[in-house]
């Protein structure tokens, strides 16, 4: 922080003159004017009256944390400044679910019915990309979610697994059940109505922003053969 005053060298101690020069620290009997460091934890413990008042009105309240941090630095009194702004925000309402939120919560709500027959499963070979070039990691940390439905597609010209079952999510392949369900496959080629369901996503810990592993659940909806 930079100022133009400065006392006179030789004035005296008491109604001394002050000169105006530019480009000088401030100085105060020879000691430049900082915050102390109990000056500084009281701004931010008093910062955390607007920010408090901030989040209860769902705004971000890291922004009016800081907003109250530095007018605090600056002088006590301007904190009254965020803190009557934070109180005179509007509470901000969550909204209406969008229609993919109702779909997914439809879906969870559905795998938590008793009469449901659901079994635990997870999206294999996710690590590769999909034959026309798509991060499946990215797709799913992008488009899939707790609730979000998948589609079963048998692959019956698969030479490398005769029982192969891919997942689908709008046209893009995803993955494959895993080798060890074989059931699903056999339940398929006679003729039952499978669904898949995502239930949790795991995201790594170094590539925030794909997807290292999707778990599912299959939902037996109809037990007639086509």
């Amino acid at each position: 922080m930079r100022c133009n005053w400065r006392l006179t060298p030789g004035a005296p101690a008491s109604g001394g003159v002050c000169s105006l020069t530019a480009n000088e620290p401030c100085h105060t009997n020879g000691h430049t004017a900082v915050p102390s460091s109990q000056q500084i934890w009281m701004a931010l413990a008093a910062g955390l009256v607007p920010a408090v008042i901030a989040a209860f009105k769902r705004r971000p309240a890291i922004l009016w944390y800081s907003y109250g941090v530095l007018c605090t630095l600056v002088a006590w009194p301007l904190l009254a400044l965020p803190t009557i702004h934070a109180l005179l925000l509007r509470r901000r309402d969550p909204g209406e679910p969008s229609p993919q939120e109702r779909r997914r919560a439809d879906a969870l709500d559905l795998l938590a019915e008793e009469s449901v027959r659901s079994y635990p499963s997870w999206i294999a070979d996710l690590t590769r990309k999909s034959s026309d070039g798509i991060d499946r990691r990215r797709y799913a940390y992008q488009h899939i979610g707790p609730g979000e439905p998948l589609e079963l597609v048998r692959e019956l010209v698969n030479r490398s697994n005769d029982r192969s079952v891919a997942y689908y999510h709008h046209g893009v392949r995803l993955g494959y059940v895993p080798r060890q369900q074989r059931w699903i496959a056999d339940a398929l080629d006679d003729g039952l109505s499978l669904i898949a369901v995502a239930v949790k996503v795991k995201v790594g810990r170094i590539r925030r922003r794909r997807a290292k592993f999707v778990a599912t659940r299959i939902v037996v909806l109809s037990n007639s053969k086509r």
